[in-house]
């Protein structure tokens, strides 16, 4: 596996050529340039081509210098530090303006080529395209992610087989979102999520929470994450119920935006997993894209579904793979049978024991991608154990005034 990282503002905490600029006395043309190059309102090559007109009869030795002493993100640093053989910088910058820099970080990097004369760029020889880079890796045999944030990595995104839009330094280009598989806004969520990727997991469960659905049953416009429940959103009361949890991951589609701006008033370092194909699949494929690069155990949770606050820290303690069910509460049902030990042993639309509510706990190894529901994917392994709890599924109007009257005593 190779990990491929755009520079600026992803690796560095600030954008290069500002630095340069603002150190030169022309800061109002490079700033403005390149906001609106990283959100895409203006090509990259045609940006490059401008600034480096700006900059070039600078000395390429003081710019090197310079850029030298830029700070990194400490931790994605000390990740490639450990992960040398595997960690790629591609930049549009200038290598030789960046010579300084790239030994610091110290792994192989990639950037456009100038031709200098006197320590000065008199011409442009070529400006790196980060998608050849990943094909290039790609065509090695590798499994390539792409780690960006701004429009010109959209390319390199699309062809990578695992691509990371990131919000450390500025909002990630709108463009990104239409095609990354994470997005992730805090640097130690982002450093957990490249271990992960590479087989370093931690020990405890990942919460997998499944948002991306578009709520017609409910009938209010919504996506249900964001129904009001006793004066806080549903998302709200979730991440109060694992403010404990470390790897909180949520499945976004619809309204993602909206979710992600809702989420972001409570905590930063929640890795959000994008299902771009919510309209034509249902929680199980959402489950799964969740938890694919997570930890070895994940625990499924559906954005529509409130559980018992008591029961809630029942479940993350408990151990091993399970599935809960809980007395018949809501009206879209469906419903799972038991045999005498307690054990799961069918799901069914028509009759059973007990309602199949969600939550379950699998080891990824069980995983498989489906585009049906979550307990579609589960009715192979049965029989699992089973836990019985106090859940309250949100499907209908209905169900959305019982869950609000029940709940409105719970203290969390």
């Amino acid at each position: 596996m190779k990990f491929l990282f755009d520079l600026d503002g992803t690796v560095t905490s600030v954008e290069t050529l500002p630095v340069i600029s603002e150190h030169f006395g022309c800061t109002e043309q490079i700033l403005e340039l390149t906001a609106k190059t990283v959100q895409g309102n203006v090509p990259f090559v045609e940006s490059f081509i401008r600034r480096v007109n700006i900059l070039g009869d600078y000395s390429v030795n003081e710019i090197s210098d310079l850029l030298a002493k830029v700070p990194l993100y400490d931790n994605i640093a000390k990740f490639i530090d450990n992960h040398k053989e595997d960690c790629i910088i591609v930049t549009g910058n200038l290598t030789c303006w960046c010579e300084g820099l790239f030994k610091k970080i110290g792994c192989k990097c990639y950037g456009s080529e100038a031709e200098c004369v006197n320590d000065k760029v008199i011409k442009l020889k070529s400006i790196l395209r980060k998608e050849q880079i990943v094909e290039q890796y790609k065509s090695l045999g590798e499994t390539v992610v792409f780690i960006g944030d701004g429009n010109n990595d959209l390319e390199a995104m699309r062809q990578a087989n695992v691509s990371i839009a990131v919000g450390l330094t500025h909002n990630p280009a709108q463009s990104l979102m239409s095609i990354c598989d994470y997005i992730i806004f805090n640097e130690n969520a982002l450093v957990r999520q490249l271990r992960q990727l590479c087989g370093e997991f931690g020990n405890s469960k990942s919460v997998v929470i499944s948002c991306a659905g578009i709520g017609s049953r409910l009938g209010l416009g919504l996506t249900k994450a964001l129904v009001q429940i006793n004066g806080g959103s549903l998302i709200s009361w979730q991440l109060k119920l694992f403010r404990d949890v470390e790897d909180l991951r949520l499945v976004i589609g619809f309204q993602a935006s909206e979710i992600i701006e809702e989420v972001r008033r409570f905590r930063d370092d929640i890795i959000f997993c994008y299902n771009h194909r919510y309209f034509e699949t249902k929680t199980g494929a959402s489950y799964f894209l969740g938890a694919r690069h997570a930890n070895r155990e994940t625990l499924e949770w559906d954005g529509d579904l409130l559980v018992h606050p008591d029961d809630v820290r029942m479940i993350l303690a408990t151990p091993g793979e399970f599935i809960c069910y809980g007395d018949k509460s809501s009206e879209d049902t469906v419903f799972v049978h038991t045999n005498e030990h307690g054990e799961v042993t069918s799901f069914s639309r028509e009759s059973g024991d007990f309602e199949w509510t969600g939550p379950a706990c699998m080891d990824k190894k069980h995983l498989m991608y489906c585009s049906q529901n979550v307990f579609n994917m589960f009715e192979p392994l049965c029989p699992l154990r089973g836990i019985k709890v106090r859940a309250y599924d949100i499907d209908t109007y209905n169900d959305y005034v019982r869950v609000a009257e029940i709940t409105k005593d719970w203290k969390i």
